[in-house]
C-alpha cells in the first residue's frame, strides 16, 4: 500500500511538472524570436514561405509575439528597451508579410505602415508607430534606423539573431557600418565627387540630427555617417563639394 501512494504521488508530481512546462512553453520568450532569425534569415534574406509551412516554428514565433504584447518595458534597462523596439518593429513586419503570404512587396499589404496594428508592451501600435513614436523619439540613437527592417531590399538585411541589451552597442555599430560598407545604400564616386545615399536620409534627414551622442555640424544629414565611412569618403563629406544622388527604394521583398 505504500508503495503504491508513492508511485500515485510521483505520478502526481510528475504530472504538475509537464503542466507547468507546457505552459512555460505557451508563454514564450524572447529567445525564441532569436530562434526564428537564427533558422530563417539566410544571407541577404529571410525565408517567409518556409516558416509559414512550418507549423512548429510558427507556433513557437507565434509564442514570441503573446510575450512581446504582454512585456514590460519600464523593468527593462535602457539598453533592452531600445532592443525590445527593434524586434518588434522587425517581428511585426515578419508577421505582416507571413500572414498575408505570398506578397511581391511589403506595399502588397494593405496599411502595412500605418494601418495594421500589434500588439507591443500593453499597447496596440502599428509599425510606423513602434519606429517612430517610441524607439526615435524616445531614446533618440538614430543607428536604430538601420537596425529596423520593413521586409524589403531597401534596407539593410535582418541580423540573424535577436538584438540585445548587453550588446546593443556594439550591433548598432555594426549595422552603421554595414550601411556605409553596403553600395545598395551608400556610394560615393570620388572622380565625379557624387555621393549616392538611401532615400531614408532624404525621408528622414532632420531626425539624423537630432542624434544627442552623435551631432552633426551643419544641417547636412549625410554628415551623420563620418565616423564610419572611410577617409576618402570622409575628405569629401567633410568639404562640402560634392553631388548628393539618392538613391531609389527597392520595395522587393526580401525574400530570396
Amino acid at each position: 500500500m505504500h508503495t503504491r501512494n508513492v508511485v500515485l504521488a510521483t505520478l502526481a508530481i510528475l504530472c504538475l511538472i509537464a503542466v507547468h512546462t507546457a505552459r512555460a512553453a505557451d508563454v514564450g520568450s524572447a529567445a525564441d524570436y532569436d530562434f526564428i532569425l537564427k533558422k530563417y534569415v539566410k544571407g541577404d534574406y529571410f525565408q517567409y514561405g518556409d516558416l509559414k509551412k512550418n507549423g512548429d516554428d510558427l507556433s513557437r514565433f507565434n509564442r514570441f509575439m503573446q510575450w512581446q504584447a504582454k512585456a514590460n518595458v519600464q523593468s527593462m534597462s535602457r539598453g533592452d528597451q531600445i532592443a525590445f523596439y527593434i524586434n518588434a518593429y522587425n517581428a511585426c513586419c515578419i508577421k505582416a508579410i507571413v500572414d498575408n503570404y505570398p506578397v511581391h512587396t511589403p506595399r502588397d499589404v494593405e496599411g502595412f505602415f500605418d494601418k495594421l496594428k500589434f500588439d507591443v508592451a500593453g499597447e496596440k501600435l502599428t509599425v510606423s508607430e513602434i519606429e517612430y513614436d517610441r524607439l526615435i523619439a524616445n531614446y533618440q540613437d538614430m543607428r536604430a534606423h538601420f537596425a529596423v527592417v520593413c521586409a524589403d531590399r531597401g534596407c539593410l538585411p535582418l541580423k540573424a539573431s535577436a538584438y540585445k541589451g548587453d550588446s546593443l552597442d556594439k550591433d548598432l555599430e555594426s549595422a552603421a557600418k554595414k550601411f556605409v560598407s553596403d553600395e545598395r545604400h551608400f556610394k560615393v564616386d570620388k572622380e565625379s565627387g557624387e555621393i549616392q545615399i538611401s532615400k531614408i536620409f532624404e525621408w528622414y534627414g532632420p531626425k539624423f540630427l537630432q542624434d544627442p551622442d552623435r551631432p552633426v555640424k551643419g544641417d547636412k544629414p549625410e554628415l551623420y555617417l563620418t565616423r564610419w565611412v572611410d577617409k576618402d569618403a570622409r575628405e569629401l563629406l567633410n568639404s562640402g563639394g560634392y553631388k548628393l544622388k539618392i538613391i531609389e527604394w527597392d520595395w522587393t521583398l526580401n525574400e530570396k
